[in-house]
């Protein structure tokens, strides 16, 4: 996770790659780092880049989908801008994480191609809400 508060206020960026699992102490850890930094930051938006995503195991995305877009939303979280995964297998994950989640949260979770949208559409969102 970085910090773009120099660019655009209330804005984190992160990235994800290869295979999540729950076991993986690592990549548990980084799926706990926003809990409190949203909350303790005053985050408003997230980018998250996909693109180097590999697979996210059904047990994983199920934990994402019940614990952890209900905490960050809790925590103050209002969008999260996704760039999508490069491969097929991570596509399918990213399409399974999300397609209820704007529902059950009310998160935005927008797709964007690359980076540069990611940042104006952030841009945009933070405007509208000052």
């Amino acid at each position: 996770m970085y910090s773009l508060a120099d660019e655009l206020p209330n804005t984190i960026f992160g990235y994800w790659k290869g295979y999540w699992e729950l076991g993986d102490s690592v990549a548990m850890a980084a799926l706990h780092f926003p809990f409190n930094y949203i909350k303790d930051f005053g985050i408003q938006v997230m980018i998250t880049d996909y693109q180097y995503l590999e697979v996210v195991p059904e047990e994983t995305a199920e934990w994402i989908d019940k614990v952890w877009f209900p905490t960050v939303v809790a925590n103050g979280l209002l969008a999260e801008i996704v760039i999508d995964a490069a491969e097929i297998y991570g596509q399918l994950s990213v399409q399974f994480m999300y397609e209820n989640v704007s529902v059950e949260t009310g998160l935005l979770t927008p797709k964007v191609a690359n980076l540069a949208d990611a940042k104006e559409l952030a841009k945009q969102f933070l405007a509208k809400l000052a």
